[in-house]
């Protein structure tokens, strides 16, 4: 596994394509592992130190994964902003997630440069790409800075936002590791591997939603961590979908049932025009799927499709495409390391009948090889939780 990871791969194979934008460009391993030790080190000469936060407002593509390496081999804590949100919701996310760069796409110049204006952000941690009025561009950042690696490296993590049921989006902010990141990489690798999804090439993740989606960030970031090509969508287009995937021959994916329900809802001609078979892994959640749907799916793209039930906060379950067929609607059993309590309203365990509240948390230093424990049939949904959320490693 350890010549998988992106780093120490981007040395040994500098050619290898690692993503493809939606416009067609394609970026090389090399290329990016340059760009991403040169932002490093332009960061750091910015006054930049572990523990401190960085967050990016830019569309999906090279940008977004650039800013997530650096930060994954710099000790930073990185939050992806949601580009839907108005001013003042940005600027309350660069505030409360104590963010010492902001990186703004020119596409959301007026909203990013009005947020980094309320939150009093310095205009030394402004940076753009493109044109953006106030910052400073990215290439100025990474001018004159080296393509080498730094002498000292140590991982970093994304701290996403979840609204939760109650308040404002809350910060889910993990400790860091400490550790290597090429050995981070690899156990990021791990969740991705639970699904039997596979290490390095040929495999290709056909990114389909916006990159702030923290599904969309884990799979996508573990993908490319793991030695996957990364295919970029710019927004959702079923038949586009379908196109990519047979053009980049796509192995795997992660999908929401909305994303399921607009290709089911393509005409006939449509959905048999294009060769699907490289695909092997579809990965869905973030909502209940429908039985008849997730059911029209598993005949049309055959058992490849896999659920799963989790939270940003962490932990979760799984069921594989045999699971579902045997207990159509369930949402699998416990990964490795989580714990599923069914909780009444004091908060004590109670038996797993009736609409109550389903509470869900990892289970550090536990063997991995503990059974799954049973399937997991109705959904429920979390308890509220107020303020940011610290999550232990």
């Amino acid at each position: 596994m350890a010549s998988q990871v992106f780093w120490r791969r981007a040395l040994v194979e500098p050619g290898q394509i690692v993503a493809i934008e939606p416009d067609g460009t394609t970026h090389t391993a090399g290329d990016l592992l340059a760009r991403v030790n040169q932002l490093t080190h332009g960061l750091r000469a910015r006054g930049l130190r572990p523990g401190d936060g960085l967050a990016v407002l830019v569309p999906n593509g090279i940008a977004a994964l650039e800013v997530y390496l650096a930060a994954l081999q710099s000790g930073w804590y990185l939050t992806p902003v949601n580009w839907h949100f108005t001013v003042p919701e940005i600027a309350y996310i660069l505030r409360d997630c104590e963010a010492k760069a902001f990186f703004v796409h020119e596409r959301f110049a007026v909203a990013g440069a009005g947020a980094a204006a309320e939150a009093g952000l310095p205009a030394a941690g402004r940076i753009s790409y493109g044109a953006v009025p106030g910052f400073t561009p990215v290439a100025r950042v990474r001018e004159g800075q080296s393509p080498d690696a730094p002498a000292v490296r140590v991982a970093g993590t994304t701290m996403h936002y979840t609204s939760g049921t109650t308040g404002r989006p809350k910060g889910v902010r993990r400790e860091l590791s400490g550790l290597d990141p090429d050995d981070a990489a690899e156990l990021a690798s791990l969740l991705p591997q639970l699904f039997g999804v596979t290490p390095g090439p040929p495999n290709v993740h056909l990114v389909t939603s916006p990159h702030y989606h923290t599904a969309a960030s884990v799979f996508g970031g573990a993908s490319v961590l793991m030695g996957h090509c990364l295919v970029y969508m710019d927004g959702w287009d079923a038949e586009r979908a379908l196109a990519l995937i047979e053009r980049y021959r796509v192995t795997n994916t992660h999908m929401v049932p909305t994303h399921f329900g607009r290709l089911l809802a393509l005409p006939a001609e449509a959905r048999q025009r294009y060769d699907l078979s490289s695909m092997r892994w579809i990965l869905h959640a973030a909502a209940p799927c429908p039985v008849g749907v997730k059911r029209a799916m598993l005949e049309w793209w055959g058992p490849r499709i896999y659920e799963y039930y989790a939270a940003t906060e962490g932990g979760g379950t799984l069921a594989t495409p045999e699971d579902w067929l045997a207990r159509p609607g369930t949402v699998g059993k416990p990964w490795p390391l989580s714990e599923i309590m069914i909780a009444g309203g004091t908060g004590h365990r109670i038996p797993a009948v009736g609409p109550d509240r389903l509470r869900v948390q990892g289970r550090p230093g536990q063997d991995r090889g503990r059974p799954a424990g049973r399937l997991l049939h109705r959904r429920r949904r979390r308890l509220p939780r107020r303020g940011r959320v610290p999550v232990p490693v």
